[in-house]
């Protein structure tokens, strides 16, 4: 071998040897001394620094230059086979099969009312996942080339990979795993427990996501307030994700102190069905009748016979010809009924018209009219905001507002099992588009289905509103609202607005009542009166009548 080829190896030796060391005492570095700087991460397990968070897929190196590449949340899906694996398989797989890691009942039904999709199930979450991970522009003519950007920049900011701790406050959350197990202070955006996974998900951290007149913020009374100024609360409150709230009558269970994972167990909320089913057909979520038993069932465990409201066949309500009706649809103390969801896609820098409504459920709209409202017309930008999924800009604002809310009654349909259950409109869409040349191409346009048909929606849904004692009879019979013929007096009365009729559910095993179940509602028989008059003797109302 010629001595300088010799030499040349020699030095290669010297020089990997020299690598190795340096890049070692790196390592070593960060293994004894993360906590130097990082005092309040404290470890809850037996893993070490490293192990989670340095990573050779980590996507780039921080300052200071000798600093390791670290991935700063290896909770997110991208490091799950790396990190998360090989302790929690199982645990990685079933998640995958849920509608928590996929929305798609989301995601499929808003393509299907606006027209992009055939069918409201969405038969392949992950490549719809892509497709709006990748979503860059967003310009469009109709309401189904617009569906992806109205699910990527306002309603996937709930998916468990978008960042949601610059969210607002009540809404401040992880990505990833963490944005579960490692709940959030709501003012600061810190963890409350510091670096530690916590197995027992709360309440707060529910409502995160489950909040804004959706299921989960009703639990404890929450009801928001229309977006204009007008009708924020004065003095001094604060907002509570992202808008003002009304205080209704919580949840009996609420007040029993019952947590939602008392009810959503981890089946419920980690796997319980494919992630392609439609929203609402969980299995794994704990029944009324599994605690309170029922026309047909009957409470196995003794703990709860004796610790519990048991079903009493004594009631007057619960006599057989109930045996149709939902628990809910009595015990529901009230109902989120929000008529005519506005949505304006704004491009253009034109703040003023929305100058009286910061706060309308969404921190980034919040902050986007607080920032440009404070600079002078001349200097004002068009709008751009994130696509949840990847963090990116895209042009335009997605404005909301609705036409009417109420509470007060509730809407009967016909659900799972031919049984009488509460449904609301979910959704009925009015879009705007404006883009940055002040183009009007949408204007309080009724999305339309592939089908023909508008697109627009009622659905199932369960109050988390109940209350002890149900409610009264006339809540229902010969009320007809709740036989499905809008707001109005009497049946002589002309209906209030025409977007108080139900539109037909697009889910399966959901309907409306038919013309005989609504003519038995709204006329009552005389079978029904003698009930009535029993009920009143019992609780005594005649006699308080007739004194």
């Amino acid at each position: 071998m010629p001595r300088e080829i010799k030499h040349l190896s020699l030095l290669n030796c010297v020089l990997a040897g020299f690598f190795f060391i340096v890049v070692n005492s790196v390592w070593l570095f960060a293994s004894e001394n993360c906590q130097a700087c990082h005092k309040e991460m404290q470890s809850s397990c037996k893993l070490t620094c490293e192990e989670c968070h340095i990573s050779s897929t980590a996507p780039g190196q921080i300052q200071p230059a000798d600093h390791p590449k670290v991935i700063a949340n290896p909770s997110k899906e991208a490091y799950w086979q790396e990190k998360c694996a090989p302790c929690h398989a199982k645990e990685i797989e079933k998640f995958k099969n849920s509608l928590h890691y996929s929305l798609a009942g989301i995601i499929g039904q808003t393509r299907f009312l606006w027209g992009k999709t055939n069918s409201p199930l969405d038969e392949n979450p992950t490549e719809s996942r892509r497709e709006l991970l990748q979503l860059k522009t967003n310009a469009a003519h109709s309401t189904a080339e617009l569906a992806d950007a109205l699910l990527a920049q306002k309603c996937l900011s709930c998916h468990f990979e978008a960042e949601g701790r610059t969210q607002a406050k009540g809404r401040k959350r992880a990505a990833g795993c963490a944005s579960c197990h490692i709940p959030l202070d709501q003012k600061s955006g810190k963890p409350l427990f510091g670096h530690k996974m916590q197995q027992k998900v709360s309440d707060a951290t529910c409502m995160t996501c489950h909040s804004g007149n959706r299921v989960g913020a009703d639990y404890y009374g929450y009801f928001e307030h229309d977006y204009h100024k007008a009708y924020q609360t004065p003095y001094g409150a604060e907002a509570q994700f992202a808008s003002f709230q009304h205080r209704m009558v919580p949840d009996v269970h609420q007040l029993a102190g019952l947590q939602c994972m008392d009810c959503h167990s981890r089946p419920d909320v980690m796997g319980g069905i494919t992630a392609s089913a439609f929203e609402g057909q969980n299995r794994d979520t704990r029944k009324c009748t599994q605690c309170h038993g029922g026309f047909d069932h009957i409470v196995q465990r003794i703990e709860l016979k004796n610790s519990v409201p048991q079903f009493d066949k004594t009631v007057i309500a619960h006599k057989e010809f109930h045996h149709k009706v939902s628990c809910a649809a009595c015990h529901a103390g009230w109902s989120y009924q929000d008529y005519g969801l506005h949505l304006f896609f704004d491009q253009s820098n034109h703040y003023d018209q929305w100058g009286d409504f910061i706060w309308q459920d969404d921190a980034e709209i919040t902050h986007l009219l607080q920032e440009q409202l404070n600079r002078p017309p001349g200097s004002r930008q068009n709008a751009h905001t994130r696509n949840k999924l990847s963090g990116k800009a895209m042009a335009g604002a997605w404005y909301k507002g609705w036409t009417f809310r109420r509470w007060e009654g509730i809407v009967l349909g016909k659900g799972e099992k031919g049984l009488y259950v509460p449904i609301r409109p979910l959704y009925q869409y009015y879009v705007t588009y404006v883009d940055s040349l002040d183009n009007v191409w949408l204007d309080s346009q009724i999305p339309l289905r592939k089908d023909g048909k508008p697109g627009w929606n009622w659905d199932t849904y369960a109050p988390h509103t109940i209350q002890a004692g149900g409610r009264a009879c006339e809540n229902c019979h010969g009320n007809t609202l709740a036989a499905g013929l809008g707001i109005r007096s009497s049946l002589k009365d002309s209906v209030a607005n025409a977007i108080t009729l139900p539109s037909a559910p697009i889910l399966p095993l959901t309907r409306l009542l038919n013309s005989h179940e609504r003519k038995k509602l709204l006329y009552p028989s005389a079978r029904y009166k003698k009930w009535r008059i029993k009920a009143m003797k019992k609780n005594g109302l005649l006699k308080l009548l007739h004194n």
